[in-house]
């Protein structure tokens, strides 16, 4: 997995208005995808999140908690889950690239 730096993250959150956030979704995807073979390529991933009107991307953060799981890291599916419920999801990928980066 690809190490980041999650100042780095929340800073171009900030000046791109959360586009960023859509890149680094799908970056983040594919290389999972590419760790444990399971889900979407990045533009299957982006086509769902967009054709479900968001609602797939809650899954695939409860989907990524279990990946990152298997490649070894501690499970957070049910807390990413709970995250997006209470509408803290904008937390889930700064806590899942600190899970990537301790995977590195």
């Amino acid at each position: 997995m690809k190490n980041r730096s999650i100042v780095m993250m929340v800073v171009l959150y900030i000046v791109t208005l959360g586009i960023y956030g859509l890149y680094w979704t799908c970056s983040f995807q594919n290389q999972l995808k590419e760790k444990t073979d399971e889900g979407f390529t990045w533009l299957g991933h982006l086509v769902l999140i967009f054709v479900t009107f968001g609602i797939y991307f809650i899954y695939w953060q409860y989907a990524a908690g279990k990946r990152l799981a298997k490649l070894g890291s501690t499970d957070n599916s049910v807390l990413y889950l709970v995250f997006c419920f209470v509408f803290l999801s904008w937390l889930n990928p700064f806590l899942m690239q600190n899970q990537a980066n301790k995977l590195a």
